[in-house]
């Protein structure tokens, strides 16, 4: 009788009811306690570096890549921007120092008409600095001139030069499409070989010419001194500088010579030097 009284009491619709209620209550409290613990996982192991757990290893989840790009991209660009050296000798290539070298050499210059009043100014340095110095002016030539005849390695084979000065474009500033003067340019570098040279680049008066990234494309790292954007008084064909201006485009390219890929000794010129021989060979050519 008792028990089926009390069977009667939880049969009962409202006794039930709320029997039920508490009994899904619990089970709902169990889940979303459940669901929280495997979020704060997946979060830990999202947000950390790789896990090792024994011999296993839970990798790093992508999922703050995902969600936050922008702000992890920002971070890593903040951290290899900071001054910390062992973490820049990890992640970016230092620039080497190239020390300068104290031999004194044989210089050979040559190149188009730019080169005579370059060849007076750079005599001098080669004088003040125990260099030996020939120059070739060439009027009227070009890359393709020089690269198709043997004037370039007769020279190279006659004064043997350690160091090599290039002053060739002027006379191809107007080319509309100067990249088809590339094989001209590696021809003539081919035939210089491994001596160390500086290509200067034409003292260009037209900035619409691509000449001067021709030849910065084709040349070693550190050996093109690219004159275009400097000012120059020029002669009264407005084409070639006056030798005032020449003289203070090789005091400029000689300042410049530290941060070459071969640097010699470029001391500035002392005014007691008096005049200079500056052993030039003026050739004629006609255009090509």
């Amino acid at each position: 009788m008792v028990l089926i009284s009390v069977l009667k009491v939880f049969t009962s619709t409202k006794n039930f009811n709320a029997y039920f209620t508490i009994v899904m209550k619990s089970n709902y409290l169990a889940l979303w306690l459940l669901l929280a613990v495997a979020l704060a996982i997946f979060l830990t192991v999202s947000f950390s570096d790789d896990l090792s757990l024994g011999s296993y290893t839970v990798k790093k989840a992508p999922f703050p890549e995902t969600i936050f790009p922008d702000s992890i991209q920002d971070s890593h660009a903040r951290l290899l921007a900071s001054n910390d050296s062992v973490l820049l000798s990890d992640t970016v290539e230092q620039p080497k120092e190239v020390k300068t070298d104290s031999v004194p050499k044989n210089i050979l210059l040559f190149g188009d008409s730019m080169t005579m009043n370059i060849a007076l100014r750079l005599a001098k340095y080669a004088k003040q600095n125990g260099h030996e110095m020939h120059a070739i002016n060439w009027d009227s030539s070009n890359t393709k001139i020089w690269a198709e005849s043997d004037t370039l390695a007769a020279f190279m084979k006659r004064y043997n030069p350690d160091f090599v000065f290039i002053s060739l474009g002027s006379n191809e500033v107007y080319f509309k499409d100067p990249y088809k003067r590339h094989p001209y340019v590696k021809r003539i570098l081919a035939t210089i070989g491994d001596v160390p040279y500086i290509w200067i680049g034409p003292p260009c008066w037209d900035n619409r010419t691509a000449i001067n990234d021709m030849l910065e494309a084709t040349c070693r790292p550190g050996t093109f001194f690219r004159s275009a954007g400097m000012e120059f008084k020029r002669k009264k064909d407005k084409i070639h500088p006056t030798r005032e201006a020449s003289a203070l485009w090789v005091d400029s390219i000689m300042r410049w010579m530290p941060k070459s890929a071969h640097p010699i000794l470029a001391d500035f010129p002392s005014d007691s030097l008096g005049k200079v021989h500056s052993n030039i060979i003026l050739l004629k050519a006609l255009n090509k």
